[in-house]
């Protein structure tokens, strides 16, 4: 049952948030916050909802013990000095090329959001971009603007990239060798054609890096002076990368990061002498406390029956094709202006109603796959039309801007990761429709 008041005020309060973050001179934080309390209350009082209501049932903890337990993680590799040995070894892999660099960045992270969260990856990733920049004394904007659209498209290649990928495949049922056969072809050809699109209109524009430099770069990396502590340098690199491998190999990615935090905290306090109230000042608060806000606002609007809306839509009256589409631009439009996860669960009962045999469903089974298709693309590719809508994105964003990254912004990433966002729907249209057809004609 729709209540269009409280329905209307979650809206609103929603909009307040984002405009918070969107101006720099506002604490957003706070206004989150405010915002979050707010409209709990009243949903609450009028809806007769308690607090653990939110709290159980909305707010992610997972992805919030993740962000947590990768901060402390990305700190204590800071401290290892190994995100700057990590750079310039990738730098000297492109042996100073900074479009090999640049394609070599974005193919790396791309492919480990196939395995691993992608908030996890831009805490691993942009740190080390952003300080192989600042060796380089090149701007590390268009890199990371470049990262964070293809680790989207990494979302798509497994069933198990994201916890919606996760709800989904369970859902349906569908395996690594479903994606393997019916989204790889398209996946890696829109990363390529994303890459070469950044490096042709923004990189090439970028200033050259200085012969000078690249050298010294280059040499930096046979020399011992970054490692400052040998045993904590592979004590640490070998920690992450078995806490990399365990987040590929575990279903439970904040239970292996949470773990391997805190192992490593209580290993290095031998040799950083940092104890965990140190390391507690380095924790992502201001992002945490702001995803928090938005999934007890989101939580408001689903329980004032914002699912509920689509069911007055008249699927039956549609032809597969036209339906297929329609579910993708929905799918991609809500994902983006609100969240993952909420709009995942609200579309599996959505399709499944779809796919149901009749009179209970509307017996559209014969084409699954491409409704699954563009569900899966609107859901993993639609977080691009907005910084809100994907978390990597506002990770990334923040993690530039506390590291002074000056051609980095939101309304530079706000812009161009919308573009992207409607080449990806466009080509994922096209491909679509080639499904659909195609399923139409061996039916």
């Amino acid at each position: 049952m729709i209540n269009t008041a409280i329905l209307v005020i979650s809206f609103l309060f929603f909009g307040f948030i984002i405009v918070s973050y969107t101006i720099e001179k506002l604490d957003f934080v706070a206004i989150s916050l405010i915002c979050c309390f707010i409209c709990a209350t009243i949903a609450g009082i009028t809806l007769n909802l308690s607090i653990t209501t939110f709290v159980g049932n909305y707010i992610e903890w997972e992805v919030i013990i993740i962000v947590f337990s990768m901060s402390i993680i990305t700190k204590i590799a800071e401290d290892s000095n190994l995100l700057e040995y990590i750079a310039v070894q990738l730098f000297k892999f492109s042996k100073g090329n900074q479009r090999v660099f640049f394609y070599l960045i974005c193919i790396i992270t791309t492919l480990l959001a196939a395995i691993i969260s992608d908030v996890v990856v831009v805490l691993i990733i942009a740190p080390v971009v952003i300080r192989l920049c600042h060796f380089l004394k090149i701007r590390a904007g268009t890199y990371l603007m470049g990262m964070t659209i293809c680790i989207n498209i990494g979302s798509i290649i497994t069933p198990f990239s994201s916890g919606e990928n996760i709800m989904i495949s369970t859902a349906f049922k569908l395996d690594t060798l479903y994606f393997i056969q019916n989204y790889w072809i398209f996946s890696f050809f829109l990363l390529f054609l994303t890459i070469y699109l950044i490096d042709r209109f923004y990189l090439r524009k970028e200033p050259m890096i200085e012969e000078l430099q690249k050298k010294f770069v280059i040499e930096l990396i046979d020399s011992d002076v970054m490692i400052k502590n040998k045993k904590m340098f592979y004590f640490n690199g070998i920690g992450i990368i078995v806490t990399i491998a365990c987040f590929a190999i575990l279903p439970n990615l904040y239970l292996t990061a949470i773990l391997a935090a805190m192992i490593m905290v209580i290993a290095n306090k031998g040799f950083t002498k940092k104890n965990m109230s140190q390391l507690l000042r380095v924790v992502e608060w201001e992002i945490i406390f702001f995803f928090i806000s938005l999934y007890v606002v989101v939580g408001c609007l689903l329980e004032a029956g914002f699912q509920d809306l689509f069911r007055y839509i008249p699927f039956n009256t549609l032809s597969p094709l036209v339906l297929a589409i329609i579910v993708l631009l929905m799918v991609s439009g809500i994902s983006g202006a609100v969240a993952n996860t909420p709009t995942a669960l609200i579309f599996i009962e959505i399709i499944g109603l779809l796919l149901a045999p009749e009179p209970g469903g509307f017996g559209l089974g014969a084409y699954e796959t491409p409704l699954l298709f563009a569900f899966i693309i609107g859901i993993n590719l639609g977080g691009n039309f907005l910084v809100q809508g994907a978390a990597c994105d506002m990770m990334t964003l923040k993690i530039a801007k506390d590291s002074g990254v000056e051609n980095l912004n939101y309304k530079r990433l706000a812009k161009n990761g919308a573009l992207f966002a409607l080449i990806h729907v466009g080509l994922s249209i096209v491909y679509t429709t080639v499904l659909t057809l195609i399923t139409m004609f061996i039916a």
